[in-house]
């Protein structure tokens, strides 16, 4: 089974990262990593934070790893999701009220079509 350590290490790998390079990139020492990495030690939620922020994942995907992202249906949706997310809280405001207006749209259109089949 997969652990927290498991999703820091991957993480750090992929971006072709030391131990030393990622605890200067989110403050906390290389020894805490390489014991996070290794099991010994669970992060603090704090820790934790700083280490899902650095990597751009939700705080879950350190616990659940490729289950968090398998449990989103539509990769692509997720992706431009992980995007908005980034910008500046004006444009995620936009963005959320907008994809609110197409929900209630499509509600709408679905109950004008139920009426009209009764």
């Amino acid at each position: 089974m997969a652990t927290v350590g498991t999703h820091i290490k991957r993480l750090r790998k992929e971006k072709n990262l030391s131990i030393r390079e990622l605890a200067k990139h989110v403050n906390i020492s290389h020894n805490t990593l390489a014991s996070y990495e290794r099991g010994k030690v669970m992060p603090s939620i704090e820790n934790g934070f700083k280490i899902a922020q650095f990597f751009n994942v939700p705080i879950e995907y350190l616990v659940l790893g490729e289950k968090f992202i398998a449990d989103f249906n539509d990769a692509k949706l997720l992706e431009l999701f992980k995007k908005v997310d980034c910008m500046s809280k004006d444009d995620r405001t936009l963005i959320k009220n907008f994809i609110t207006k197409v929900i209630n749209n499509r509600e709408e259109k679905d109950e004008i079509n139920k009426e009209v089949q009764i």
